[in-house]
C-alpha cells in the first residue's frame, strides 16, 4: 500500500493564520532538504515540520473536511428536485368484467412524476453558521497541534544542546584516565607491585569511554526523534545546528506577564468561546424543528373528488404539501432543552479551563523558581569543586599532594560541571514550559489567534 499523501500546500497559504505568518520561510526550509551539507537551525526544523510532519496531517486534513461540510451546508439552501418513476400493475383483476372499465385495465402503467422538498429555512441558516464555526474550530485545533509540534522541537533542540556540552565535558576527562594509568605503571614498576592499580586505572578509563558512548547514543536517539517529528526519513543524515537552541528562550520573561492577559491569547480560550457560540446556533437549530415542512409534487394522482376519467386523457396535478407538527410528545422541546444544557456545559467548561490555566501558570512559575534554585546549588557545588581542584593542583606542583588525589578532584570538578549543564537544561525546560503555556513560543511562528474567526 502506498503511504498516505500529505495535504496539498494550499492549506498552508489559504487558511487565515494557519500555520505561519512568515510563509516565505517554508520554501527555504524544504529547499535542498537532502543536501548533506545542510545544517538545520531551530527555525528550519519548525518550518520543515509544519510543511510535512505526519503529526500534523490529521488536523490539516480535518480543515479540508470541515470546509467541504461548509460548502455542503450552503447548497442545502436550495430545494432538491427529484424525478419519480412509478411502474404499476394490478395484483388482482376484480373489475375486469365491470362495465365502463378502461381499455388498458390490468396493463402495466408507467407514471412519471416530480417532487421537490424545500429545506427548513431557519434550520438551514443556523446549520450553515454551525459549519462555519466548525471550520474555524478546525483551524484553531490545527494551530494548537502546530504549537505542540513547535514545543516538542524546541525541547529536542535544548536537549541536543545540553547533550553536546555534556559530551564535550566528558571528553575532557578522558585524558585523566590515561594519565593515571601511566602514573601507576611508573609507581608499580618502582615498587614492584603486581599491577592492581594499573588494572583499576584501565577499568576506570573504559568506564569514562563508555559514558561518552552513552551520551553519543542519547544524542543519536534525540536526533531520530527530531527527524520522525519533522517527517524526515529516520535514516537520513540530518545535521542539526545545536547552537541555534540558544535563541529559543531569548527575550522571554514570564514574571513580566499576567496569566489573565495571556489566557485570552491562547487557542484554548478561542476554542471554548467557539463552543459557546456553536451551542447558541444549536439552540436555534433545535427551535427550528417546529417549522412546518413544505414540498412540491407534480404527478397524475388526483385529489379527492377529481378522479381521472376512464376513457379520456389523464390530467397532471400540482400538489403543494405542508407538513405541520401538531403533537410530538415533547420531542422537539426536549431537543431545545438539551441544546440549552449543552450551552451551560460549555460555559462551565470555559470557567473550569480558565481556573485550570491559572493553576498551571502558578505551577509553571514555581517550577522555574525551583529549577533556578537547583541550578544555583549546582553552580555553587561546581565552584567548590573547582576551588578544591585548584588547591590540590597547586599542592601537587609544590610536591605536597599526590597525583591520584588531584585527578580525583579533577573528575569531581568535571562531574560538577556536567551537573551544572543538566541543571541548566532543567531550568531551560521549565522556562520553555512556561513560554509554551503563555503562547509566546507559538506566537513567534503563528501569530496570535484570530478572534474574528469566532
Amino acid at each position: 500500500m502506498k503511504s498516505p499523501e500529505l495535504p496539498a500546500r494550499h492549506w498552508l497559504t489559504e487558511v487565515p493564520g494557519v500555520p505561519v505568518e512568515r510563509k516565505e520561510n517554508l520554501a527555504t526550509a524544504v529547499q535542498n532538504l537532502y543536501d548533506p551539507t545542510r545544517s538545520f537551525r531551530f527555525e528550519d526544523a519548525v518550518y520543515l515540520a509544519i510543511q510535512q510532519s505526519p503529526m500534523l496531517v490529521n488536523s490539516a486534513v480535518n480543515i479540508e473536511i470541515k470546509r467541504l461540510a461548509l460548502t455542503d451546508s450552503l447548497w442545502k439552501f436550495l430545494p432538491e428536485p427529484r424525478l419519480i418513476l412509478s411502474v404499476t400493475n394490478n395484483l388482482t383483476r376484480s373489475n375486469e368484467d365491470t362495465r365502463y372499465v378502461s381499455g388498458d385495465y390490468g396493463q402495466t402503467k408507467l407514471d412519471v412524476g416530480f417532487r421537490c422538498d424545500f429545506p427548513n429555512p431557519i434550520a438551514t441558516y443556523f446549520e450553515n453558521d454551525v459549519q462555519r464555526g466548525m471550520v474555524n474550530m478546525a483551524i484553531s485545533t490545527h494551530r494548537k497541534a502546530v504549537g505542540e509540534a513547535i514545543y516538542n522541537i524546541a525541547k529536542m533542540y535544548l536537549k541536543l544542546r545540553s547533550l553536546h556540552d555534556i559530551q564535550e565535558a566528558k571528553k575532557a576527562v578522558l585524558p585523566l584516565g590515561k594519565e593515571m594509568k601511566n602514573y601507576w605503571q611508573e609507581v608499580e614498576a618502582i615498587e614492584g607491585r603486581q599491577g592492581v592499580q594499573v588494572n583499576l586505572a584501565d577499568e576506570h578509563t573504559r568506564e569514562l569511554e563508555l559514558t561518552v558512548e552513552k551520551t553519543k547514543m542519547e544524542t543519536t536517539m534525540e536526533r531520530t526523534r527530531l527527524k520522525i517529528l519533522a517527517g524526515v526519513d529516520a535514516h537520513h543524515k540530518m545535521t542539526v545546528d545545536v547552537a541555534s537552541a540558544d535563541s529559543i528562550l531569548k527575550g522571554f520573561d514570564g514574571y513580566a506577564l499576567k496569566w489573565e492577559d495571556r489566557w485570552t491569547k491562547t487557542e484554548d480560550d478561542l476554542l471554548l468561546r467557539g463552543q459557546i457560540k456553536l451551542a447558541d446556533y444549536n439552540i436555534m437549530v433545535a427551535w427550528a424543528q417546529y417549522m412546518p415542512l413544505m414540498s412540491l409534487e407534480v404527478n397524475k394522482q388526483p385529489p379527492a373528488g377529481q378522479a381521472q376519467p376512464s376513457g379520456g386523457e389523464e390530467d397532471v396535478f400540482l400538489h403543494l404539501n405542508f407538513d405541520i407538527p401538531l403533537i410530538d410528545w415533547g420531542h422537539r422541546y426536549r431537543g431545545v432543552q438539551t441544546a440549552r444544557m449543552q450551552k451551560a456545559q460549555a460555559f462551565h467548561e470555559m470557567a473550569r479551563k480558565r481556573t485550570e490555566y491559572s493553576n498551571r501558570w502558578l505551577q509553571a512559575e514555581q517550577a522555574v523558581a525551583l529549577a533556578d534554585t537547583q541550578r544555583k546549588i549546582a553552580k555553587t557545588r561546581f565552584t567548590t569543586a573547582e576551588l578544591q581542584y585548584k588547591e590540590a593542583d597547586i599542592a601537587f606542583r609544590e610536591g605536597i599532594e599526590e597525583m591520584p588525589v588531584v585527578t580525583s578532584l579533577h573528575e569531581q570538578m568535571a562531574n560538577a560541571r556536567i551537573a551544572v549543564i543538566e541543571a541548566e537544561l532543567q531550568y531551560k525546560i521549565a522556562l520553555l514550559d512556561w513560554m509554551y503555556l503563555a503562547n509566546v513560543l507559538q506566537e513567534r511562528f503563528l501569530g496570535l489567534p484570530l478572534k474574528t474567526l469566532m
